[in-house]
């Protein structure tokens, strides 16, 4: 007989297990079931792992420019296995980690590839045609990497960013394809490496979604460390040839007849396709467009017990996204269960989420850029600090950035922040927090930093947004 479970999450990445273990907080008897280790992509080839190799590159540039500190260093070179050992070896301990907290919460564990066989009962091919039926599911498994057309992977020569964090070997020369979060973190850590980097991107600034004065901010330190960067230029008749990869770059700054551009190993970062194409969504009536699960604002899909996460139900494409849906949708789902728990239901405000980029210098926004605050017809104030004027930037001997708001002009709200320089990932949620609070710019501007910090900073730019900037 089929198990039975009131709920069963598809997937354990960071919006499955968050999801199956508020579920379980809740009261439900929850099952997860994933092909892979607990903690998905992010966790496992994703987000932590990036981060360690990051740390790694940091801290060797930072060696490099040891004597301005009055240390001397001789001959700091990467070994790049033991880099490689050390950021796999913290992405297993935080899936570890994962594994015990699912078993703390009494989540029943499954390990398989699921498909529907109706709308509730899931069967687990890979696992000897075992079949789970429940009440409600969740579907939470995310996205892979898209390919470059006429240019698959093979994990040796054309990598995708889950290959290019376990290389054996630093390449020589590294064309990167697209200039998102994923083709940037990886253009300064093979930058750092000592690795030709040429960085390529269509649309006309690296970082697309970021506010235009960020991106030409990295741009310009990229341009500094040596990477090549090349926006508005696509690529064309990709090829191997001689165990190398060539392309024909062709846009702005190039020739008419475009460049040919020969490196030794390529890594195509130009998006995500999500992991539906298995699950018979379609067959038990789940709407897709474009392969993305479509949901309501509770993330209910048109199956009305069944709901979606994460990557697979489209954009933003971030790990912290995935999570907060997931304690949504299991909230929801208690709700409609008639178990509400005293738990009342507000929708995500996807206006306001931050997003991270973990280079040198680190990037950090939350809601609206300029340019889009102003197209929305706001009367809008914008203050900007740079971490040439903060003490504790001067002390570290990083002072490459600043930091910028927009507010409203009229009523003080905040529409958004951008930052550029060190340790702004860890800057971002103090502006975050305003947003969710609906504080104004005079709140925060008014509200004690402690000295010297990096955050002062964010309390400078509302005050320089309202004018009153006293360290400018």
């Amino acid at each position: 007989m089929p198990e039975s479970y009131d709920l069963t999450v598809i997937g354990a990445g960071p919006g499955g297990y968050v999801a199956a273990i508020r579920a379980a907080q809740l009261g439900m008897n929850v099952c997860i079931v994933e092909k892979e280790r607990p903690g998905g992509i992010c966790l496992n080839w994703g987000c932590i792992p990036t981060k360690a190799l990051l740390e790694s590159a940091h801290l060797l540039e930072k060696i490099h420019s040891s004597r301005e500190f009055g240390i001397v260093s001789e001959n700091a070179r990467p070994d790049l296995p033991s880099i490689v050992k050390r950021s796999r070896s913290v992405a297993d301990g935080m899936a570890s980690g994962v594994e015990f907290l699912l078993n703390k919460n009494k989540i029943v564990r499954k390990k398989g590839t699921a498909f529907f066989k109706d709308p509730h009962t899931i069967r687990l091919p890979d696992v000897s045609k075992e079949e789970i039926v429940s009440k409600y599911f969740i579907v939470a498994t995310g996205a892979r990497a898209r390919a470059l057309p006429g240019l698959p992977f093979d994990d040796h020569t054309v990598l995708s960013s889950r290959s290019a964090m376990v290389q054996e070997k630093i390449p020589e020369s590294l064309l990167i394809v697209g200039a998102g979060a994923i083709g940037v973190e990886f253009a300064d850590f093979y930058a750092a490496m000592g690795t030709k980097v040429t960085l390529v991107e269509m649309l006309d600034q690296i970082l697309p979604v970021e506010d235009v004065e960020i991106s030409g901010f990295l741009e310009k330190s990229f341009v500094k460390r040596g990477i090549r960067v090349l926006t508005g230029v696509g690529v064309h008749d990709p090829k191997l040839e001689n165990g190398k990869v060539k392309v024909l770059l062709k846009g702005e700054n190039l020739p008419e007849t475009g460049e040919v551009l020969e490196a030794e190993k390529i890594l195509v970062s130009i998006g995500l396709v999500p992991n539906t194409d298995s699950l018979h969504l379609e067959e038990i009536g789940i709407f897709l467009q474009k392969g993305f699960v479509k949901t309501d604002t509770k993330y209910k899909t048109s199956v009305p017990h069944i709901y979606a996460i994460g990557d697979c139900n489209g954009p933003p494409l971030l790990a912290h996204v995935a999570s907060m849906e997931g304690i949504k949708a299991a909230e929801a789902i208690s709700i409609h269960s008639g178990n509400p728990h005293g738990l009342s239901y507000a929708p995500l405000n996807y206006d306001a989420i931050p997003g991270c980029t973990y280079c040198h210098p680190e990037v950090a926004s939350i809601g609206f850029t300029e340019k889009k605050a102003s197209d929305k017809g706001y009367t809008i104030g914008v203050g900007r600090f740079p971490f040439t004027a903060s003490g504790r930037a001067r002390a570290m001997g990083d002072v490459g950035g600043f930091t910028k708001v927009v507010v409203d002009k009229k009523s003080g709200e905040i529409l958004g922040a951008h930052l550029i320089g060190p340790g702004v990932t860890e800057l971002l949620p103090a502006v975050a927090l305003g947003i969710t609070q609906e504080l104004t710019a005079k709140d925060i501007a008014s509200t004690i930093f402690a000295h010297p910090t990096l955050s002062e900073t964010v309390m400078e730019s509302f005050a320089a947004a309202l004018g009153e900037a006293i360290n400018l």
